[in-house]
């Protein structure tokens, strides 16, 4: 098989689409989604069971989640992984922001309050 025919397939653009929104994202680790509209398009392009409604209710429910993961746009992704993907990419996203806005540069302290373990039950390890 070429090699552009193995990257769709191992995309899931061509072959059996994954069961849900979820799994498409999981699958990717993480979707671009400055334009959720297009976003949403892609993820329903590679789930078989993907509606517009589908998906929507997806991000409601927290099954994908909407945040700044890899660089100062949006991002797809899932709970699973947004822990670790921040862990890893936050250093070089924080560098980014501070070099287009001096302002953003460091966090507030209710910021870091808010995002700690005793407010947001998140496990320490």
């Amino acid at each position: 098989m070429n090699l552009l025919l193995q990257r769709l397939h191992n995309q899931y653009v061509t072959g059996t689409p994954l069961e849900k929104a979820e799994d498409v994202v999981r699958w990717l680790c993480a979707v671009q989604s400055q334009d959720f509209a297009g976003a949403k398009w892609s993820v329903g392009q590679r789930a078989r069971r993907s509606t517009d409604a589908a998906i929507d209710r997806a991000f409601a429910v927290g099954a994908i989640l909407r945040t700044h993961v890899l660089r100062p746009t949006w991002h797809f992704v899932t709970p699973a992984d947004i822990r670790w993907m921040l862990e890893l990419t936050a250093p070089h996203v924080h560098a980014l922001n501070a070099h287009s806005s001096p302002a953003r540069s460091s966090r507030p302290a209710y910021v870091e309050h808010a995002s700690s373990p005793e407010v947001t039950g998140w496990p320490t390890s």
